[in-house]
């Protein structure tokens, strides 16, 4: 599908404001991350990113059942994949901060990338599943102190908003580290940027958050039903006729 002509200018605007704002945004995520071991001003500093590129692409975003995460408290969190719109949205609207799991392709990606990175992301190379698996057990150590792990569970975008067979990394994770799964749900995401188009369209997205999944005493076993217990919690909340393009009241706001 061809993307409309008139679409094209937001399009490159939020490229080259993308491409600005990560070069001025690398050095200082080193300079922060050379300072202090904590993550807190790079993720930060990766919000204010994320608002702008959100304005730029037309892009709100709202949150439902906040209340559902407890503050200062770490958690697996396990959202649904529709569209890198997703990102933004996740990063603007989640009540706890977080570290994400990402593929070693993205940190490849010149300036982005290598911000990502700095973040304290855990990179994973999915060429070689014995070493992602190891990679990811190494890095459960970051979901402490308040922090939370972030990964995808179907493991890349759908298509079509519907959900992908779920992955068993982010339940082993969990088991192993007894950090409690915190299912959450995107709706919206990929009517605005579909799967691999530059189909790109302004509009809302809404995450809504479930009750959080105890694994406290759990080992490998009971991953299979944890694994189901999780998709029914965000597959309840999913929204097959959701309008990201319909008329809202007012306009969500970034989280401080």
């Amino acid at each position: 599908m061809k993307t409309p002509l008139l679409r094209w200018p937001r399009i490159v605007v939020a490229a080259l404001a993308m491409t600005v704002m990560s070069l001025v945004m690398v050095p200082i995520f080193v300079v922060a991350a050379l300072l202090t071991s904590s993550g807190s001003p790079t993720y930060r500093m990766s919000l204010a990113w994320a608002w702008v590129v959100a304005k730029i692409l037309g892009v709100s975003y709202s949150l439902r059942n906040g209340e559902k995460a407890t503050p200062g408290q770490s958690y697996i969190v396990v959202p649904n994949h529709q569209s890198h719109t997703d990102i933004l949205a996740l990063l603007l609207t989640l009540p706890v901060r977080y570290r994400w799991v990402i593929k070693k392709e993205l940190v490849k990606i010149p300036v982005f990338g290598w911000g990502l990175a700095l973040t304290g992301a855990i990179v994973l190379d999915r060429s070689n599943p014995e070493q992602a698996r190891q990679k990811l057990q190494d890095g459960s150590s970051k979901a402490a102190g308040g922090w939370s792990i972030l990964i995808y569970p179907e493991g890349t975008r759908s298509p079509d908003g519907k959900l992908l067979p779920f992955k068993k990394g982010p339940f082993m994770l969990a088991v192993s580290t007894g950090v409690p799964l915190l299912p959450v749900t995107v709706n919206g995401a990929y009517k605005i940027l579909p799967k691999k188009t530059l189909e790109l369209r302004p509009g809302h997205i809404t995450v809504t958050l479930s009750d959080p999944i105890s694994t406290e005493g759990l080992d490998k076993k009971d991953v299979p039903e944890l694994l189901r217990k999780t998709k029914a919690a965000i597959e309840a909340n999913l929204d097959p006729h959701y309008d990201p393009f319909a008329s809202r009241n007012g306009t969500p706001q970034a989280k401080a």
